[in-house]
Parts: C-alpha cells; sequence; structure tokens
C-alpha cells in the first residue's frame, strides 16, 4: 500500500506555498478545473466542522482536527450524488498523498507536534470512512485507493460509528424561521471561488440551523490556507489555497 502512494507522490510531485494577488480564476482544463473546484469544497466542509463545533459547543473526545475530516466525509456521501462524491473524495485524498511526501525520507519531527494527524493518516481515514458509507458500490475504489485488506473489514462500523456520533451531536438543528445559517460575506459576487463556495452555502443551509451565522469569505491571506476563526465566526477560504492546488495539479 506505501508503494502505491509513494508512486503518486512521484507521479505528481510536491507543490510549495503561493502567493495571490489578483482574483483566483479556475482554469479552462475542465480535468484541473474540476480537481480544484473538488479540493475546496472538501476543505470547506472540514472547515464547517470546526464552525459547527464552535457555535453548537459540541464536545469533542479527541483531536478536533479528526472529528473535522470525518464530518467532511460524511457531507460529501450525504450531499452529493454517487460519482461526484466519489471524485470530491479522490480529489481529497490524493491531495493528502501528496501532502505526505516521500515516505521513504522521515519527517520533519515538528509535523508530530501539529494539532492534524499525519497526511498519510488523514489519505487511509477518509478513504477507510468513504468506503465504509456504502461499501456495496466503492469496493473497488477503496481497493484502487490502496486500502489494505485488513482494513477494509473494520472501515463499515468506522463509518457508522462516526455516523452515530455526529448524528447525535447535530440532532435537533434542522433549520426553522428561528434558526441562523451559513451567509456569504458581502461583494463577492461573481468570484469564481465565492460563486462555488456560494452553492455549497445553500446545501448546507437546508440541513443544518444554527444559533447564529458564520460568514464565508474568500481572502488573499498571505499564506495557502483555509480556516474558521471562532472570534468573528468566520470560514475563510485562501485564494492562495486554491493557486496552491492549481499548482499540484500542473506539476504532473
Amino acid at each position: 500500500m506505501l508503494r502505491f502512494i509513494m508512486a503518486m507522490c512521484c507521479v505528481f510531485g510536491m507543490i510549495g506555498p503561493a502567493a495571490a494577488d489578483e482574483v483566483f480564476q479556475f482554469p479552462q482544463d475542465p480535468d484541473e478545473a474540476e480537481f480544484i473546484a473538488n479540493e475546496v469544497i472538501a476543505t470547506f466542509y472540514h472547515e464547517i466542522g470546526h464552525g459547527l463545533i464552535d457555535v453548537l459547543q459540541i464536545p469533542v473526545l479527541g483531536k478536533e482536527e479528526d472529528a473535522a475530516d470525518t464530518l467532511s466525509v460524511i457531507l460529501m456521501h450525504d450531499i452529493w450524488k454517487e460519482d461526484s462524491a466519489a471524485a470530491i473524495l479522490v480529489s481529497d485524498a490524493l491531495t493528502y498523498a501528496l501532502r505526505a511526501g516521500d515516505l521513504s525520507i522521515a519527517p520533519d519531527p515538528s509535523v508530530y507536534a501539529d494539532e492534524h494527524s499525519l497526511d498519510i493518516q488523514r489519505y487511509f481515514a477518509v478513504v477507510c470512512l468513504f468506503y465504509g458509507a456504502n461499501p456495496d458500490m466503492r469496493r473497488q475504489l477503496a481497493v484502487d485507493l490502496g486500502l489494505p485488506d485488513d482494513k477494509l473489514e473494520s472501515c463499515p462500523d468506522a463509518y457508522l460509528n462516526a455516523r452515530w456520533s455526529w448524528d447525535a451531536m447535530l440532532a435537533g438543528t434542522e433549520p426553522t424561521q428561528d434558526t441562523f445559517g451559513l451567509v456569504m460575506a458581502e461583494g463577492q459576487e461573481g468570484m469564481p471561488l465565492a460563486d462555488l463556495l456560494a452553492e455549497e452555502v445553500a446545501s448546507i443551509n437546508q440541513q443544518f440551523g444554527l444559533p447564529e451565522e458564520i460568514t464565508v469569505t474568500v481572502a488573499d491571506c498571505g499564506e495557502a490556507n483555509a480556516f474558521y476563526t471562532s472570534d468573528d465566526k468566520t470560514i475563510t477560504m485562501c485564494n492562495e489555497y486554491a493557486q496552491d492546488l492549481q499548482h499540484l495539479w500542473q506539476s504532473q
């Protein structure tokens, strides 16, 4: 299985930080544009996890980053039809694999102290959960993505446990006239990333009603990143992050 990941890393290479200096525009190549959009969506779902944990005051037993990764996979499964959900998952998993780098080289020790799990762990975790949500239809995808045979057996139970946990925490959050939701920051209409996220905002607001608003914005951040800020209840998707994904694709 490790050879499989290393082979992908050798094919695609590694990427470095990007600096945004203009509004991000999706490339004309449809495959490249789809890869970027899919991973932006997966990352946005992850940041929604942080937002829900904050505004709903959800207790987290373990790493919050892992909990947010789990919700991202659940939302992929719930919101999208099968082919589209699988495409988003593949883009997400591939990004983690590439971030992991050459597995024959020891990583910088600082990664072991990061709040995130190791990228290669995140790779197998999202593949496992996605497969476990629909094992009859997704077994071949999981095998193609290098999920070990012994892990295949445990993934359906892993998904059911993750599903039960998030469903328990989100019980009673159905949207009503008295609840709030995600809102796009003003003045971003026509920006490609913002327009993409606006569609996701509409989908999420059909599922969850919140005690307060969470604002979604696209901005230059000075780094390739996306993050949730509890002080102002804002999810920020950085232009540099989309540029970074574009560099990843172009490094093939």
